[in-house]
């Protein structure tokens, strides 16, 4: 099956249900997501006769190479790519376009209307974003590979650490390993925190070394085009006990019981996953492991404050895209999603603990796609 022409034919059937002739795509990725194009600066013009790539002499035979299908509109460089588009939507006669409501700035559409004034623009959200949610076997296979490549750079990774490595060496080294094992790069800057910085679930690296305490939560994904996200928290060999090293961790918390209590909250989401529940009582699935855990038996840890983000999200192209899975969400769930599951406990001036992996929906439940060990392990340092 050809899905790019399938994708564009989904969207134009969207768009015609909305009452407009033709669509205007800006966004880089939902360009790609359609046409197949890897390039930039490029707008996709698309209604029932037309399909016509607007870009620059830049990209001249990149489209040739990737998009040989598509009509190209390569602009002078006397004018913008705007300019262009709202040139080409006149020439194939369109009356009503519709616009990405939610990427396209008000800037942007106040200056296609005054460069195209017969024409009438409707901002509609969503309409790619909606189709990109359920992935077809191409992208679960370029998502599952990347999975692949961010667990090997994980296993290079921990296998050349050093105690006196800081956060901030830690995140470059990690990135490098990625690259190493065959991405582009990581899906986004890794989030690397020893000991009590874990606690911050979007923790900014330091100089903070890992002997410096007794935990090491390490969340990265690999880019691939599709990308990937895990998250893993492993003790380290240097006790939970305060110590010279590990001073500023508060005592009380047991990481393994802890950590229990986040695999089970995982364990209970990802039975609860099948097409037609929706996203939210997933989220719910997992809180309601917390919430037995009986966690206010610890000193100062009240159950809203340790589970402070939603459950999960889907992955693709972005890292954070749709389905979201979370306790406001009313998303519903159908086979050929992809999302990421990533439970997690936050305590402050004692660490985090929070286990991510990245799971398909099938049509009788799910498949981890993530091979990882998901048990609590100690790391070995040299």
């Amino acid at each position: 099956m050809n899905y790019l022409h399938q994708r564009r034919l989904v969207l134009t059937q969207a768009f015609k249900a909305k009452g407009v002739d033709a669509f205007l795509v800006t966004t880089p990725v939902n360009v790609s997501y359609l046409t197949g194009f890897t390039g930039e600066d490029s707008y996709f013009v698309i209604n029932a006769k037309h399909e016509i790539l607007v870009s620059d002499s830049r990209f001249d035979e990149q489209i040739k190479e990737e998009c040989a299908d598509l009509e190209a509109h390569i602009r002078p460089l006397t004018r913008t790519t705007l300019e262009a588009a709202a040139e080409v939507l006149t020439k194939i006669g369109a009356k009503s376009v519709g616009v990405e409501g939610n990427r396209l700035t008000l800037g942007a559409l106040e200056q296609l209307k005054a460069l195209a004034p017969k024409l009438t623009f409707v901002p509609l959200e969503g309409l790619v974003e909606t189709q990109r949610m359920v992935k077809d076997p191409g992208e679960v296979e370029k998502i599952r590979e990347a999975v692949r490549v961010a667990e090997r750079g994980f296993r290079m990774f921990v296998a050349t650490l050093r105690e006196a490595d800081t956060e901030k060496e830690m995140v470059d080294a990690l990135e490098g390993y990625v690259r190493r094992a065959g991405a582009r790069g990581t899906s986004f800057p890794p989030i690397i925190a020893v000991g009590e910085r874990g606690a911050l679930p979007h923790a900014p690296p330091t100089a903070k070394e890992l002997g410096d305490g007794s935990k090491l939560l390490v969340d990265w994904g690999a880019d691939l085009g599709y990308k990937s996200d895990l998250t893993r928290t492993l003790r380290s060999p240097f006790g939970t006990a305060p110590s010279r090293r590990n001073k500023q961790e508060r005592v009380g918390y047991d990481f393994d019981k802890l950590y229990a209590v986040v695999l089970a909250a995982q364990n209970a989401a990802l039975a609860a996953i099948r097409p037609g529940v929706k996203a939210k009582d997933v989220d719910a699935a997992a809180r309601a492991v917390f919430a037995n855990a009986k966690l206010d038996k610890y000193p100062d840890l009240k159950l809203d404050k340790c589970f402070t983000h939603g459950l999960g999200h889907g992955i693709g192209l972005e890292v954070h895209e749709g389905p979201k899975v979370r306790a406001n969400s009313e998303d519903v769930l159908e086979a050929g999603m992809v999302i990421t599951i990533e439970p997690g406990i936050y305590i402050p001036n004692w660490g985090g603990i929070r286990i991510e992996d990245d799971v398909l929906v099938t049509h009788d439940g799910f498949k981890l796609l993530t091979t990882l060990s998901r048990e609590a392990a100690t790391l070995s340092v040299s």
